[in-house]
């Protein structure tokens, strides 16, 4: 269980550097870290390993000191790319590396297509060529071998056929000098590997955010259109490490900001609501590990299934319900007990016993969603097909919605 007072944490992640032919520094790449004292990435989600990599070079460590004046590869699963407004980073520093597990279709070859008119250069990871990745290669500006997964033989053959593209080759998986002087002789245009040097961990202290607050501000920001700088100051103001990783973001070239920010209100304001929403779903996404992506699917879903359900039954107030929803799921997302929570929050009464005691129509609502998700028996068919169709409706939104985070 979190202590609630113990507010700093350790952030880390590793860099290893990518060498030239005349084995001069020319990038790194950054690879996600669970702790200072972890020797290998360990990742049980790819989604969260990236959203924690970017996170922690962008709103702790800091991008240049990182990588000074060389470029970050950093490795994007399949739903990072389909929308490169949502993530926070400059095509200035970051090169996007595509996954050899990003299912190369039209839909990824669209979205790549939109990385590349932004102005980002793409890296395809450990490649082997097929036919099928063709207009994938028109679209990179570097392809990464793995000499140990390939062998001597297959990577000569995928340098002649690399040939014909305008693209540079790197070679990873570098572990000995006679591997080196092979890779040289092909004349690939860069190397990296553990003969050069191994991923280097770099940790620092940093401040927590609560994911209450972050799942307080996404709530505020899920349209964008109708949403209140004042509602949201009132909510960030609250959160020291959320202030502290938005000035430092404000503070990072991504922005190219040369003005002060004074107040909170201030910072919201020059972030802009996307921007804003891209950050949060960023940070709260760096905290989904391992199943607790699954379990943020499941208070989302439950959220807008109450919802919904309240507006198909024309009761008032729906936005209400919503938050019920999320609320009687907080206590497995914090890891605290449920009444701890709500008693921390400025409930109005009848929302906190609807949310504890499932008292009143909202209460009722609740406990008609939860059975409709686990199956259990429901007695009016009207209520039936009203749950069905609701439940329907917040999966969909609930993809869309992780979809972008």
């Amino acid at each position: 269980m979190d202590n609630k007072f113990n507010i700093d944490t350790t952030v880390a992640l590793a860099r290893q550097p990518i060498l030239n032919a005349q084995q001069s520094i020319w990038a790194y790449e950054l690879f996600y870290r669970a702790s200072s004292h972890a020797i290998d990435a360990e990742i049980y989600d790819g989604s969260s390993a990236t959203a924690q990599v970017i996170s922690t070079s962008l709103l702790e460590i800091g991008i240049d000191n990182l990588i000074g004046n060389k470029k970050a590869f950093i490795n994007f699963p399949r739903h990072y790319l389909l929308d490169p407004a949502n993530v926070p980073i400059t095509k200035d520093q970051v090169i996007v590396e595509v996954l050899n597990n990003s299912e190369f279709d039209p839909v990824l070859l669209e979205a790549l297509q939109k990385w590349q008119d932004l102005g980002y250069e793409i890296s395809l990871d450990n490649f082997s060529f097929n036919t099928k990745l063709t207009p994938f290669l028109a679209l990179a500006d570097y392809v990464k071998l793995d000499l140990v997964e390939l062998g001597y033989e297959k990577l000569m053959e995928q340098v002649e056929i690399l040939r014909d593209f305008e693209v540079k080759i790197i070679v990873e998986k570098i572990e000995a000098w006679d591997e080196f002087d092979f890779c040289r002789k092909l004349d690939v245009d860069y190397f990296q590997g553990y003969f050069f040097s191994q991923p280097q961990t770099i940790s620092r202290k940093a401040v927590r955010v609560n994911n209450m607050t972050l799942l307080q501000v996404m709530g505020k920001l899920l349209n964008l259109d109708d949403f209140s700088v004042k509602e949201l100051d009132d909510i960030i103001s609250q959160d020291v490490g959320l202030v502290h990783k938005l000035l430092k973001y404000l503070n990072s070239p991504v922005t190219g900001l040369v003005a002060t920010v004074d107040t909170v209100q201030l910072a919201i304001v020059l972030i802009g609501a996307q921007q804003l929403k891209s950050l949060t779903n960023l940070l709260l996404m760096s905290e989904m590990v391992g199943d607790r992506e699954s379990l943020l699917k499941e208070v989302l879903i439950r959220s807008k299934h109450a919802e919904l359900f309240a507006v198909r039954m024309g009761y008032a107030n729906t936005d209400k319900y919503f938050l019920a929803g999320m609320l009687s799921m907080i206590d497995v997302c914090m890891g605290l007990d449920l009444i701890e929570v709500l008693e921390a929050l400025p409930l109005p009464t009848e929302l906190a016993n609807a949310i504890l005691n499932r008292s009143g129509k909202i209460g009722a609502t609740l406990n008609q969603v939860e059975q409709y998700a686990k199956g259990g028996l429901i007695a009016d068919e009207d209520t039936i097909i009203a749950l069905k169709e609701s439940y329907i409706e917040a999966v969909i939104w609930s993809d869309q919605l992780c979809s972008a985070i």
